[in-house]
């Protein structure tokens, strides 16, 4: 997924992902992804589709654009109503030992996550640190790294309540925080001075977000169980004698005339001609 040594000016990169149907992936990328100088701009565009009852998840490396980059990534999320979805993305503010923190020229990014069709919720972020307080407050505050994770699925708010006991401590290096932003996903920021912390961190979230995922599946795996079997009919075998019926009309009604050898307990059904009811002979 992370091209070497990067993204060079006027690259346009097309990614796409199709989850199948119950399939479940991790996807990993090498390194850090590398925006070198440019004149004109480069952009990466990625279409990923999770189909029912599938899982996906990935959480790539930072980006580190270099002095006078110009990017845009958009990413769309296609997900089923029943699909989970765990995303993760750092920015770096550049090169720091080479001098060139926030000496880009330009940073977009967009992602969109669809379910069933119908857009979810959109995260859309631009950088312009020529033109903006980018090192102020709301924007990276003194820190070098932006992280953001995403988390959906139908229980989203089930997992936010599990966060909630969960994310209670404080890090030395670390500043973050998380909410749900629409029914079904969470989001989380993280700020940060370390990539690969905050790479590790979000990791540590994906991780986490992955077994209540198994979690939550074996309950709804193990309800449907229970409820099927509640609902399975009782069934019962009647044992039908065999016998040689000889009809004779007596008032309207039909009369079977079993073998002798037959045994009295086992029944034989007729149906009458002049009654709708099951008579037994």
């Amino acid at each position: 997924m992370s091209a070497s040594p990067g993204i060079m000016d006027t690259d346009h990169l097309h990614i796409d992902v199709h989850v199948k149907e119950k399939a479940q992936l991790k996807l990993f990328t090498q390194s850090f992804n590398k925006l070198h100088p440019m004149k004109t701009g480069a952009s990466q565009h990625t279409d990923v589709q999770v189909a029912s009852g599938a899982i996906f998840h990935y959480i790539p490396h930072p980006v580190t654009p270099f002095k006078d980059s110009i990017f845009k990534a958009t990413n769309h999320i296609h997900l089923a109503e029943d699909a989970v979805l765990m995303w993760g993305d750092i920015i770096s503010v550049g090169r720091i030992y080479m001098k060139e923190a926030f000496e880009f020229n330009r940073l977009h990014t967009q992602t969109k996550i669809f379910r069933s069709g119908k857009l979810a919720f959109i995260d859309n972020q631009l950088l312009q640190p020529k033109k903006q307080p980018i090192q102020k407050m709301l924007f990276f505050e003194g820190y070098t790294h932006q992280a953001t994770f995403l988390f959906s699925a139908n229980f989203a708010q089930e997992l936010k309540n599990e966060l909630d006991e969960i994310l209670t401590v404080e890090y030395n290096d670390i500043s973050y925080g998380f909410t749900q932003a629409s029914s079904d996903v969470v989001i989380l920021r993280a700020l940060g001075s370390d990539g690969e912390l905050l790479y590790d961190f979000l990791q540590m979230l994906g991780q986490l977000c992955w077994d209540f995922t198994m979690h939550k599946l074996s309950e709804s795996k193990e309800v449907l169980e229970n409820e099927g079997a509640e609902s399975s009919p009782f069934v019962t075998e009647t044992v039908l004698a065999e016998s040689i019926a000889t009809e004779e009309v007596v008032t309207g009604s039909v009369v079977a005339k079993k073998k002798s050898t037959t045994s009295p307990r086992k029944k034989r059904v007729v149906k009458s001609k002049t009654e709708e009811g099951l008579k037994y002979a």
